[in-house]
């Protein structure tokens, strides 16, 4: 959470990407709120979260704060994506493990949009949310996945557990230390707590 005296140094717009169900919404709740609901609803249109992460520059302590938007990846909400998509400093395309092939094919369409909007170079993280719901997350088929990044310029791979809030705290350290790096930012350190 921040507090709105803490003006932040730099603000980053993450999007959440990929089709209704996935786990964008949970992903965002756990960060944010650090709080899970089993019963989520799917997102109508977009929702919006925010969260400050600390970092140290020329011997100060900042705040990097992360605009998280979380879109709606129902088909009907597509026709928005790129209104949605614009300004993005970083994103996150997001899959279910426990509903690999689906959820997983439904990112072509939303990763060929993105180089069509010009977001090619923007940072993105391939995630698989639900590891939680698979019996072993180790023996998913990883062979799919690695077709998928292949095809989709070796995209970074993080499995995550909203549930169990498995990895969120790591994904989203890393989506930020990717645009510090892509925009040669100076910093020292983000603070890891």
């Amino acid at each position: 959470m921040f507090n709105n005296n803490d003006k932040p140094i730099y603000i980053f717009k993450i999007c959440l990407i990929g089709n209704g169900g996935t786990g964008k919404t949970c992903l965002a709740r756990r960060l944010c709120l650090d709080s899970f609901d089993a019963d989520t609803k799917l997102t109508i249109g977009i929702d919006f979260y925010a969260h400050d992460f600390p970092i140290i520059i020329n011997g100060e302590e900042q705040n990097i704060r992360l605009s998280i938007w979380d879109f709606g990846g129902q088909e009907q909400f597509k026709k928005m994506f790129s209104y949605y998509i614009h300004g993005a400093n970083g994103v996150f395309l997001v899959f279910s493990l426990f509903n690999l092939n689906n959820s997983l094919l439904g990112l072509n369409w939303w990763n060929d949009h993105l180089s069509k909007l010009l977001h090619k170079d923007t940072p993105k993280i391939l995630l698989g949310c639900k590891s939680d719901l698979v019996q072993d997350p180790e023996k998913v088929d990883d062979l799919v996945i690695e077709n998928f990044r292949t095809r989709h310029d070796s995209i970074p791979f993080y499995k995550t557990s909203s549930k169990d809030g498995y990895n969120i705290h790591a994904v989203f350290l890393n989506m930020v230390e990717s645009i510090l790096k892509k925009n040669e930012f100076d910093y020292e350190k983000i603070i890891k707590k």
